[in-house]
């Protein structure tokens, strides 16, 4: 029996965060947690710390990963990694949505 599994993220349910982006819980194990991030135009994450291994990759749009002190500039298909305890956000640009999923690893929510 195949364990294989295919996840369509374009129909995952969109709710919104608590820091107030749009997401989509993409998939949540022990090992590791991936949420689609989607910002409108101008609409940042807040700049937070993670205590595990963070890594962001761009589905779609462009906009600004921020890591620490830097501000860098992703687009489609970029991958911005972001090491633990160290504070990031994202803030999409003016023209389109910024969709980004977030991978966490270890699930941050399985610590301890």
């Amino acid at each position: 029996m195949s364990t294989a599994r295919k996840i369509r993220v374009e129909e995952l349910p969109v709710t919104v965060s608590p820091r107030g982006p749009r997401i989509r819980r993409v998939l949540s194990s022990d090992d590791v947690v991936v949420t689609n991030v989607i910002l409108g135009p101008g609409q940042d994450l807040p700049v937070h710390t993670t205590p595990v291994d963070v890594f962001f990759y761009v589905r779609s749009g462009s906009g600004v990963v921020i890591v620490g002190d830097e501000e860098i500039e992703a687009a489609s298909s970029d991958i911005v990694l972001s090491p633990k305890n160290i504070p990031h956000g994202l803030r999409a640009g003016q023209s389109e949505d910024f969709s980004v999923l977030v991978v966490k690893t270890p699930n941050p929510e399985k610590l301890n």
